[in-house]
This record gives C-alpha cells, sequence and structure tokens, in this order.
C-alpha cells in the first residue's frame, strides 16, 4: 500500500470508528435552530438546549406551536445553521437528517425515506413556500435537489406522512421555507460566491427595501457543473472486444455519461403590514440524462431544458374575536423544451441506423385556490381549523413535437428516410380537459385535553380526484376517471415533566396520479396507464420522545410503522409504464440528539428501517400467448430489505474559535442488497428490450451487494471583517468511491461524486 492510500485508509478508518463513539455516546437529534419565542430568527450558540423544544413551527398543524408541542416529528433550522454546514439546497439538508438519504433515479438525485426508494417521477416530498404549495403541476415533484436555500429564514421539516393535512404530495415528508424579508437584512444586501471542482460555479445575492408598510425583497442564484461523469456500463447491449478475464463471459462497453448541470432562480415578494404576501418565482433549468431515459449513454449532447413561473398571492385577516381568515390564490406555468437522443446510431443491429430523437416543447398551467378561517378560543386555548382546496391543471397541446421513429407503430420502426416527422400531442389523453384536484379538511386542537399535560389534535380530510379523458387506445372515446379518499389524522402529546415528553401519531395519506403519471401518449418520454392506476395510500403509527437530558443535550426517539401502498413507478417490464409496481410495510426506529457546549455544536442521529412485508402489483402478461404466466416487475422479498441500507448514520459537529470556525459532517450509508431478479444471469436480456448473449452475467458489471460507505465533508471560514468571509469545503474529503443502487437488473450502479474542493465568499454590504 503506498503513503497516500494508506493515509486515506488511516482516515477512514478514524472516520468510522468516529461515527461509532458518537452513535454510542448518544442516540441522535438532526435539529438546529429556529424560532423563538417572538417569531424571530435565533443563533443556536445563544440558546439553551432547553429552549430549543420551545421553538415555534407552523407547518405541523397550520397554527403556531412549540416544537415539544407540535402535532409531527417535526425539526427546524435557520440560516445560520444552514450555513454553518454549508448545506445550498434541501436534499443537502435532508441528506443529513434521520427517516431520509440519498438515493438516485435517472439523472436525478432523490430522497429515499424510510425504507422506500423514490423513483424519478414523484418524490413524495410537499415542498411549501410560507405555506404554499410549490411542486411541480406536471410530476408533482418538489425540486428538492434544485431548490437553493439561501432564500429561508427558517426551514421546517416534517418526517412521515403530512397529506392528512396537506393533501397530495406529502405521503413522505414535508419541508416548509419561511422566507425573509427586507426588515431580516438590516438595510444590507448580501452575496455569496463559490467555485470549485468540475467548473462549479454558485452565485446568489439578496437585497431589499423597506418603506412604512411595504417590505419588498429579492433574490437571484445561478448554478452550473460539469457533473459527475464517469466512465460506467450502461443498459444498452453494446459489448466490449475483451471478455470477462477470469470467466470469458461478454462484458458491456464502458461510456462516458453526461451530467452536466444549469439552473437558476429568481425571487421576489412584497409583503404589505401582515396580511399581503406576493411573491414571484422564476426558476430555470438545463440537464443531461446521464445514463440516457431508456439507459443507452447518449452519443450525443442532448439539450434538455424546463422553466417554471409562480405567481402567489396570500391574503390573511385576522380580527379580535380570535377568527383568522387566509385566502391563497397561486398560479404556475411549467414549460419543457427537451431534446433528447434515447439511442445512438446503429441501435439494434442497425435498426435504427441514425439512433434515435425526439423534440418535445411544450408546457401546461395550473390554478391553485385556498380558502381557510382559524377560531381559537382564548378561554380554553383550544383551536378550530376548516379550508377548501381546488387545483385545475390544463395543458392545450405542444409547441412543437417529432421524432425520426414512429412511436406509435407497434415495432416502433424509423420513418420512411429516416426523416424527422410530426408525433401527436404530449399529454394526449387530456388535451383540452381539465384535472381537478378537490379537497375539504377541519381540524381541532385540545391544547389541554382531559389535563394540563395532555394535548389533542384532530384532523380530517377529503381528497378527490376527477378529470374527463379521451382514450387515446380506444378511439378517442371519451371516459372519466375519478379518484377519492378520506384521511383521519390523530396526535396525543403528554407532558411527562419539565424534561420529557412523549407523543403518539396515527394517520391515513393519499396522493393522487400526476398528470404525467395518467396521460403519457405519443413519445417515449412517457408510458401511461390511465384507466388502471390507482391512488398511492399510506398509513402510519409513530411514538415519539423528547427527552432534555441536562442543559447541553436533547434526545429524540421514533419508532414507526408504515405501510405505503401502490407505489407509482415507471415499470421496466411493460417499457416504462408509470404503474402502481408494489406495496410495502416498514417499521423502524430513528435516534437523534443534539448538543452544544460554549463554542461547540454538534449533533448525531441514526436510523435504522426493517422490511416487514411487500407486494408486487405489476406484471407483463403478454397478450399474444395467454397461457404465458405473468411475468413480476420484480422478485418478491416480504422480509428483506432491498434497495435502500437498514442503517443510515450522521454526525456533525461545528466549533468557532475567533475569527476562524470549522465544521465537520459525516453520513454512514450501510449495506445494500439487490433483488433476486437483479443478479447473475438475466437470461439473455436486459430490461426495454436489450438482448445480450446467454452467457452474460450482471456480476461482471457491478456487486452482488453495494458495500457500506461512509461521506465525510469538512468547511473552514474565516471571517475577515464584520462584512466577508473567505472559506474552503471539501465534500467527500476521503475520496470514497462509492455507489447508489440502480433498481432492476442493470449492469451499472449510481457512482456518488469524487472528492470536490470548492471556495467561497460571503459579503454583506
Amino acid at each position: 500500500m503506498d503513503a497516500k492510500n494508506h493515509r486515506f485508509h488511516c482516515l477512514k478508518m478514524v472516520a468510522y470508528r468516529t461515527a461509532t463513539l458518537v452513535i454510542t455516546y448518544a442516540l441522535l437529534i438532526g435539529v438546529g435552530t429556529a424560532l423563538a419565542e417572538d417569531g424571530e430568527a435565533v443563533d443556536i450558540t445563544e440558546l439553551s438546549l432547553e429552549d430549543l423544544l420551545n421553538l415555534k413551527v407552523t407547518s405541523a398543524a397550520k397554527i403556531t406551536q412549540k416544537v415539544s408541542e407540535a402535532s409531527s416529528v417535526i425539526s427546524v433550522f435557520n440560516q445560520i445553521q444552514v450555513e454553518q454546514y454549508g448545506w445550498q439546497t434541501i436534499n443537502q439538508l435532508l441528506y443529513s437528517q434521520p427517516g431520509f438519504g440519498p438515493s438516485q433515479d435517472y439523472d436525478r438525485p432523490t430522497v429515499a425515506t424510510r425504507g422506500n426508494f423514490d423513483s424519478w417521477s414523484n418524490n413524495h416530498i410537499l415542498h411549501l413556500i410560507d405555506g404554499v404549495p410549490f411542486n411541480d403541476n406536471l410530476y408533482g415533484s418538489a425540486y428538492t435537489w434544485l431548490m437553493p436555500l439561501f432564500t429561508s429564514q427558517t426551514i421546517e421539516v416534517i418526517r412521515g406522512p403530512g397529506s392528512a393535512l396537506y393533501g397530495s404530495n406529502a405521503t413522505n415528508g414535508v419541508v416548509q421555507m419561511n422566507t425573509l424579508t427586507a426588515s431580516d437584512l438590516e438595510g444590507q444586501s448580501r452575496v455569496r460566491l463559490s467555485f470549485g471542482d468540475d467548473s462549479m460555479r454558485r452565485i446568489s445575492a439578496l437585497t431589499g427595501k423597506v418603506k412604512n408598510e411595504l417590505d419588498f425583497i429579492l433574490g437571484y442564484s445561478f448554478h452550473d457543473t460539469d457533473g459527475n461523469e464517469y466512465l460506467s456500463h450502461d443498459g444498452s447491449n453494446r459489448l466490449a472486444a475483451v471478455s470477462t478475464p477470469e470467466t470469458n463471459r461478454p462484458l458491456s462497453q464502458k461510456f462516458q455519461t453526461r451530467d452536466e448541470k444549469k439552473d437558476s432562480y429568481f425571487w421576489s415578494k412584497l409583503t404589505i403590514g401582515e396580511e399581503w404576501n406576493i411573491q414571484y418565482h422564476r426558476q430555470e433549468w438545463s440537464f443531461d440524462t446521464g445514463h440516457g431515459w431508456v439507459f443507452w449513454i447518449p452519443d450525443f449532447d442532448e439539450d434538455m431544458q424546463e422553466q417554471r413561473d409562480i405567481f402567489s398571492i396570500k391574503h390573511t385577516n385576522k380580527n379580535l374575536n380570535g377568527i383568522t381568515q387566509e385566502y391563497v390564490f397561486k398560479y404556475q406555468n411549467h414549460a419543457i423544451q427537451w431534446d433528447q437522443r434515447y439511442y445512438p446510431n446503429g441501435a439494434f443491429a442497425d435498426y435504427y441506423p441514425s439512433g434515435m430523437w425526439e423534440y418535445l416543447e411544450t408546457d401546461a398551467t395550473d390554478i391553485f385556490v385556498r380558502a381557510q378561517i382559524t377560531y381559537f378560543q382564548p378561554d380554553t386555548q383550544n383551536t378550530w381549523l376548516a379550508g377548501i382546496e381546488v387545483d385545475r391543471f390544463s395543458y392545450e397541446g405542444d409547441k412543437q413535437h417529432y421524432s425520426n421513429i414512429n412511436v406509435d407503430s407497434e415495432l416502433f420502426e424509423p420513418f420512411p428516410g429516416d426523416i424527422n416527422m410530426p408525433l401527436g400531442p404530449w399529454l394526449d389523453f387530456i388535451l383540452d380537459e381539465p384535472v381537478l384536484n378537490t379537497a375539504l379538511y377541519v381540524q381541532y386542537n385540545d391544547a389541554e385535553f382531559a389535563s394540563s399535560d395532555l394535548a389533542l389534535t384532530l384532523g380530517l380530510r377529503w381528497d378527490k380526484l376527477s378529470l374527463d379523458y379521451q382514450d387515446v387506445y380506444d378511439n378517442y372515446l371519451k371516459k372519466e376517471k375519478e379518484l377519492s379518499r378520506l384521511s383521519p389524522r390523530l396526535a396525543l402529546i403528554y407532558k411527562a415533566g419539565n424534561n420529557l415528553s412523549y407523543k403518539f401519531f396515527a394517520g391515513k395519506s393519499f396522493r393522487a396520479p400526476t398528470p404525467t403519471e395518467m396521460a403519457g401518449a405519443h413519445t417515449f418520454s412517457l408510458a401511461s396507464n390511465i384507466a388502471e392506476l390507482k391512488a398511492e395510500l399510506v398509513t402510519t403509527y409513530e411514538l415519539q420522545a423528547d427527552w432534555n437530558i441536562d442543559q447541553n443535550h436533547i434526545l429524540r426517539s421514533n419508532l414507526f410503522w408504515l405501510k405505503f401502498e401502490n407505489q407509482i413507478a415507471y415499470s421496466t417490464v411493460n417499457f416504462n409504464l408509470s404503474s402502481n409496481v408494489y406495496s410495502t410495510e416498514n417499521a423502524g426506529i430513528e435516534l437523534e440528539v443534539l448538543g452544544n457546549y460554549d463554542n461547540w455544536n454538534w449533533f448525531a442521529n441514526l436510523s435504522y428501517t426493517n422490511r416487514l412485508d411487500e407486494t408486487i402489483l405489476a406484471f407483463f402478461i403478454d397478450e399474444n400467448d395467454p397461457n404465458a404466466p405473468p411475468i413480476p416487475e420484480f422478485t418478491e422479498h416480504s422480509s428483506d430489505l432491498k434497495w435502500e441500507p437498514e442503517i443510515k448514520i450522521n454526525a456533525g459537529v461545528y466549533y468557532q474559535t475567533g475569527n476562524w470556525d470549522f465544521s465537520a459532517s459525516l453520513h454512514y450509508h450501510g449495506e445494500v442488497e439487490r433483488r433476486q431478479n437483479e443478479v447473475g444471469n438475466p437470461g439473455g436480456f436486459l430490461p426495454l428490450g436489450v438482448d445480450v448473449p446467454l452467457n452474460y452475467d450482471l456480476n461482471d458489471h457491478r456487486p452482488e451487494t453495494l458495500d457500506a460507505w461512509t461521506k465525510l465533508d469538512l468547511k473552514v471560514g474565516y471571517q475577515v471583517n464584520p462584512a466577508i468571509v473567505f472559506g474552503l469545503k471539501v465534500e467527500n474529503l476521503l475520496d470514497e468511491e462509492a455507489y447508489l443502487v440502480k433498481t432492476g437488473p442493470f449492469p451499472f450502479d449510481y457512482r456518488i461524486n469524487d472528492r470536490h474542493v470548492s471556495l467561497f465568499m460571503n459579503a454583506s454590504f
């Protein structure tokens, strides 16, 4: 072993032992700093830990509550802690929290939650900005890997389902960003510059103005990078000239993945007194497709661009009788310009001599409205809340849509002359037919139920998806689709003393299919089964305990049982058809500890998840052979957790001395197992109709089981003067070569970024 590798090996051993000591020492939290009694942001170093559970949040029940009394498993962070650890996006924050963790599907970094892998199309997290839903209207996704945190005063994170209160998209969690005002800037503007490896640039700026009751703030950020590009196998049948030396079996070729990314975000907010909150958001991003959207690494550059424009108005009216009225209007337009490369030149034995392109330029809009009333009884401290929400989605066709392949033919043959020809509407099933999501909800909160030590929250929400559609595959026959669900919610909070409280939560959640999951047509980018697609359903029970051990330590533990039914994802046995692929039942524990002393603060957390049951729902049925047995989407493992580690550990420490500050954070990702159909010989075929030699073996290309790995990040800052800070951030300090699992019988996994070094400067003026 050379000196460099020996040094890295020693550092790695230190990191593993440090993680073990931290978990042995205590059982974790990953909270931080949040709101004080008066709602202002407070530095964690200025608070005793006993005060942390008294910080205020609003996302748990749509009313102001202390963290210790909130009717959800919730953590809250402020801009100071975000800066201490160098978190730039929502994903980076979530990856440090129990219950969440890094995963990937196609080109997207996704968020796995409590043992359930999440797919590209919807990460099941609700994103709120100042209480207004910000999820995408086409896919339902929260753009957690894109959304910068620099506009937030505080960020509230709910683990577990929140859709009994918020409806669709909140089945795995809720992230609420409470944005800054110009008053928070105290007359200054803020700028952050960061430059690093892989041609990375990140720039953000904030400025604002206050005049009487008018408070106006605007912000802008820009980020681009060459991304995580490396040599990798893919899901094609392009074979290398050299076989596996030990076995003489054929090997797939390796190609350079494509991962260039660019994104920008413009935000402005006008606040008028305490009543009006008016915001405009413009989000743009472009990306490469990594391993390709049919898992053939593209042979040419693609041009994938998207934009979102969101305008919202929120009006809050309070009166002296304890009644608060809230009205929300939001308009969203999502535009797409995709120039996609699915297959390279000569694919499938020259069946596609010029490969396959598809160009799409389209957009869709939705209008969301909410009317809500809250009644607070001063004499009893009880609160009643009720509301109605309506979201109307509309798609009016494409500006351009064409390909050199006839995607509507049975064999997907090239057009005559291999020329580009127009394709039908991308969401033809719902062309000029609105999709309506309607909800009614009510909630009762009793702060002193039965005794002064016991609080109760009861909630009930009814959601309904309704639409008329034209069945593209049944002579455009007009049909209807409706899905509805009543979701109850119960929370009990018991104060066992000044330093100990217990919380019990139970509830059901509902997520309706999104437009792209239901209505894709005339395209290789989507495949939909609108008639048979079911809503996702979640049932959960949780038991949480919060213990203030002493002035310097808080311990939180949470036991959960989670049943997730009808999870929607792309079915590879049905050529990427959006399908209900499986139902799962998981149980686990999340342990957290937070500490501070003098100029130090630290956190650590551990998540353990056990698979109790699962049922496969997606099958391939050969319509040409009625005697052929159905082929399941993947093998069933009713008592073994696959695709996700049973154990995840996070830890972080921050220290300040003089003008210097230091932070280090660690993520331990346990061993990940594959399903039985994803190892060994694939029987001559890879997914999506790709044939390979009969002696081809998946295990020659990637390991049968993914080893555990540890990622260590380091950040150092130096304050030159009160207005300027320079610093260095190193991600994956140990240069760990590690992988996130690729689901399905594919010969590759997703490699995490190697060591990444960046320099930054923060300035106020």
